[in-house]
């Protein structure tokens, strides 16, 4: 499993992260506390570009969440 240690560009970069920390987790190499700390964070983010998008719903623009746009082919 590939470990990235920098920061998530883009939602396939969360996803990915969030999918070694379960692999680590389930071969002792972390605890869960610290799974929990990730997926804590994760929520937080999501919750972030979720209202990000309800405003631009709301405003009748387009949403500008770069976060989503950076998908990997």
């Amino acid at each position: 499993m590939k470990v990235k240690t920098e920061s998530p560009e883009n939602i396939n970069d969360l996803r990915n992260i969030l999918c070694d920390e379960i692999g680590k987790l389930r071969n002792g190499e972390t605890t869960a506390a610290n799974v929990n700390a990730v997926t804590n964070a994760t929520g937080k983010i999501l919750s972030t570009i979720k209202v990000q998008l309800e405003y631009a719903k709301l405003t009748g623009k387009e949403p500008d969440v770069d976060f989503v746009k950076k998908l990997k082919a």
